[in-house]
């Protein structure tokens, strides 16, 4: 049996250029045609494991290798999947514990004619940061205030627009979130570096992006408005719960112990004990219940349909099947890395990628070609993410430098794509044609920093975290000559 191994492995040849290239090609169709025949995203990229997993046998890898390398992917995909549990877990408590309630009550309050456009940006970006949801903020916080701003004349494109920006904040930047979490864990980073990464993107994307909100809005300053929708939402809130400040303690444990950069397990875990002690503290909870949110999730059960849809969310099960496409992610990658056609294809993109600048445009690029080719986005993250790792290990460039890239191009990049899942979605649930897209401004005002931050090394790093602006122009041209080397 040893021999026969050892006589299979010294068959394995590395595949050629159009091999390697076919291969990928031919994994990628799978991946496609499984979603337009509505597989699902979890099985579309089972389909595309499967597809790699029989390509790399046919090119004679050796199956130990294949399952070897799958799960030293799955073994780097650990703290992910540990993270997206407690995610579960406490996005479920929040509910119950009216920690979420709450602070959806607050925002409400703050809603002026004047400041409507900007304002609805940032209570979209505001519930989907916390409930880590873009599908999710657009159907309740997102559908309510395009409801007001309609009845304030303001045109139905551009109150859209400014929904799905919102919304896409949070399903970008939200520790909450499956593409924050499925980003890092697909590059070979951790969640926290990943996001602080996307702040130098990000953050001034967004203070342009409120800013032109601020301007479109002041030529609706004008309007009146029903607030039928907002009284109603405010007081279901209230009846069903006990609206505390106290409720915000989760909230405010999360970011501080992610400020003070204490390790993400530790912190979440740490938050989602904290939330179950504040909901039966505050809302009079019984033990069981708390723990029946956490495992399967809060059902709402106001009446209010437009309040039970926001809050009937979250718990392990929730998490279900983001955990089945990083398994599957990780077996496809390795059955693509032990075969050789992963190495390959690399090698052929550095000759396109040859710098810090080309690298980030190249992935940004290869992440929207894939959302355009397949209209997903978590597809845009998965297949890029885990092809480009090893160009950016050779460039010396940090690994959340990828993962951010995936993230400014795919999350919100599948929003304004009119033929992507998302688009459907979006146009389904507000009853609105296609027209919102170019009011979708941070879609497109994010890529642009993700690329001033290429072409001027600011926000970048090289792989042993040491920041790249800090070294000065003199050091800069050190790393480009030593990648030409490469």
């Amino acid at each position: 049996m040893e021999k026969a191994l050892a006589n299979r492995k010294e068959t394995h040849k590395r595949p050629s250029a159009p091999v390697a290239v076919l291969s990928l090609a031919v994994i990628i169709a799978s991946i496609v045609v499984s979603l337009r025949l509505n597989f699902g995203t979890q099985m579309a990229v089972f389909t595309g494991a499967a597809v790699a997993v029989a390509v790399a046998l046919l090119l004679r890898t050796d199956w130990e290798e294949i399952q070897k390398q799958s799960m030293e992917n799955l073994a780097n995909c650990g703290i992910p999947l540990v993270i997206l549990i407690l995610v579960g877990i406490m996005i479920g408590v929040w509910m119950i514990g009216g920690t979420l309630p709450s602070l959806i009550y607050y925002g409400l309050r703050f809603i002026s004619p004047a400041a409507i456009v900007p304002l609805t940006f940032l209570l979209c970006a505001v519930t989907s940061v916390f409930t880590g949801t873009s599908f999710g903020s657009i159907a309740t916080m997102g559908l309510a205030m395009y409801g007001i701003g309609i009845n304030m004349g303001i045109p139905g494109v551009v109150i859209a627009g400014a929904v799905v920006s919102g919304s896409y904040f949070g399903d970008k930047m939200s520790p909450m979130s499956d593409t924050t979490n499925v980003a890092p864990a697909m590059a070979g980073t951790d969640l926290y570096s990943h996001i602080s990464s996307m702040m130098y993107t990000t953050v001034p994307a967004t203070l342009v992006t409120l800013l032109l909100y601020i301007l479109i809005g002041l030529r609706y300053s004008g309007g009146a408005y029903d607030t039928t929708n907002v009284t109603l939402m405010e007081e279901t809130l209230a009846a069903n719960f006990n609206i505390n400040i106290a409720c915000f303690i989760p909230l405010a444990m999360v970011l501080l112990l992610s400020a003070l950069k204490v390790p993400s397990i530790l912190a979440m875990g740490s938050s989602a004990i904290v939330s179950v002690i504040v909901a039966v503290a505050t809302q009079g909870c019984s033990v069981s219940s708390v723990m029946e949110a956490a495992l399967s999730g809060y059902t709402s059960q106001t009446g209010v349909q437009m309040v039970d849809t926001i809050l009937t969310r979250g718990g392990i099960t929730s998490m279900a099947g983001t955990v089945a496409i990083i398994f599957f992610s990780s077996i496809m990658a390795g059955a693509l890395k032990s075969s050789g056609v992963l190495d390959l294809f690399v090698e052929l993109l550095l000759k396109i990628a040859k710098s810090t600048r080309s690298l980030v445009v190249t992935t940004l690029i290869f992440a929207w070609g894939i959302v355009m080719l397949t209209g997903n986005q978590m597809l845009g993250i998965i297949i890029p993410g885990k092809t480009m790792g090893d160009m950016y290990d050779r460039l010396d460039v940090d690994r959340k430098v990828l993962s951010r890239s995936l993230e400014d191009a795919a999350t919100i990049g599948s929003a304004i794509i009119p033929w992507s899942s998302a688009a459907a979605y979006i146009t389904g649930v507000l009853g609105i044609g296609i027209g919102y897209i170019p009011f979708a401004l941070l879609c497109y005002i994010v890529p642009v920093f993700s690329v001033l931050c290429a072409m001027t090394g600011f926000g970048m790093w090289n792989a042993k975290g040491n920041a790249m602006w800090k070294k000065g122009k003199e050091t800069s041209e050190k790393w480009n000559t030593a990648f030409q080397k490469k």
